[in-house]
């Protein structure tokens, strides 16, 4: 059994980090202070800081697990380890989301729960989730069961991996051009575009960055250059009204390939900063499960409880959600997060040991 690597790329946490928090400004600034379109930056990243989470989640696992996953005891093993990072928080936002529910009407759909804590609703309906965002941890389950299948097919032969994306692609493709209709709104088609298979591409461009590129060097200035472009265009080009310009057709392979760009150029990044601004960002980068789902719980509790104070202040109410959502995220992994996975990593050592 090869060794499993454990080293982080901080520049990748970087890169999670602030997509976290460009969703959370995303959904709070929607839900408070304005909608948003494909004009504003937020906008746009409010459609693709997923997408490039699920392309950071396939680079991740490949960094990590490539070389690990070499039996069916290891896949079982991976799969543990997966549960243990995923399962606990998601228990805790479903359980806060349908408490006020329950406490009112003391009924549920247990059938809802059983599906949302068990993660299972990724594979048999997309969207029946109960946290809000929660649709993208549905997906990256189904990513996960078929991960070992992924890594076998790349360890064998790296064209075999390679076609496997290819075809990949071409259902996502697929669902850009003739399954998403570019005139009816994204809300609107919002089951199409959750459906696993649409986003499928995303995670094992992730996987096939890291076999394909794994040892390409870069210079860093060109790599800067590429970055910063890259992020430009992403951010101006003349793309407007509903997200759905970008989430179908053409506009859909040009914001995957500046996704593609920017993950890319981050995996390559080398660059001093600030130590503040690295710790920072390094925080963000850990806690980013966290900010992505407690934002929306907080958003609930805290605008109900200012409700009832007859409390009134957008900004106010905007700032207060952001420091207790980084603060609680922050807390939840130093002290929740990392012991749970910590046993997982314990248990399954011990599994592979017998």
């Amino acid at each position: 059994m090869s060794n499993l690597k454990t080293s982080r790329i901080e520049t990748l946490d970087w890169l999670r980090g602030l997509m976290a928090l460009s969703i959370m400004f995303y959904h709070l600034t929607y839900r408070i202070i304005s909608p948003l379109d494909l004009t504003s930056p937020l906008g746009r990243l409010g459609v693709y800081g997923v997408s490039i989470f699920f392309v950071l989640s396939g680079l991740s696992m490949a960094i990590v697990y490539n070389t690990y996953i070499s039996s069916l005891r290891a896949a079982l093993n991976f799969y543990v380890r997966r549960i243990f990072r995923i399962w606990p928080m998601m228990w805790a936002v479903c359980i806060l989301a349908i408490l006020p529910q329950i406490l009112t009407s003391g009924t549920y759909d247990w059938k809802l729960l059983f599906l949302n804590l068990t993660t299972l609703f990724g594979f048999v309906d997309p969207t029946a989730y109960i946290a809000t965002g929660a649709w993208s941890i549905g997906n990256e389950m189904v990513y996960y069961a078929l991960t070992p299948m992924i890594f076998l097919l790349y360890n064998y032969k790296k064209w075999i991996g390679n076609v496997f994306f290819m075809v990949c692609l071409g259902v996502g493709l697929y669902f850009a051009f003739f399954v998403l209709d570019p005139s009816i709104g994204l809300s609107n088609q919002w089951a199409l575009y959750v459906n696993p298979f649409n986003n499928l591409f995303l995670y094992v461009m992730g996987i096939a960055i890291y076999y394909n590129l794994r040892d390409v060097n870069i210079h860093s200035a060109f790599n800067i250059v590429l970055l910063v472009s890259a992020i430009l265009l992403f951010f101006l080009l003349p793309y407007e009204g509903n997200q759905i310009a970008i989430a179908s057709g053409f506009g859909r392979v040009v914001f995957v390939t500046l996704s593609f760009i920017i993950v890319f150029c981050f995996y390559k990044l080398k660059i001093n900063l600030p130590v503040f601004l690295k710790n920072a960002l390094g925080t963000f980068g850990i806690a980013t499960y966290g900010v992505y789902l407690i934002h929306p719980i907080a958003y609930y509790y805290i605008s109900f409880a200012l409700n009832k104070l007859h409390f009134d202040n957008g900004i106010l109410t905007f700032c207060l959600i952001v420091v207790l959502t980084i603060v609680v995220s922050v807390f939840s992994y130093n002290f929740f997060e990392l012991k749970l996975i910590k046993l997982g990593k314990r248990l399954t050592s011990t599994a592979q040991s017998k």
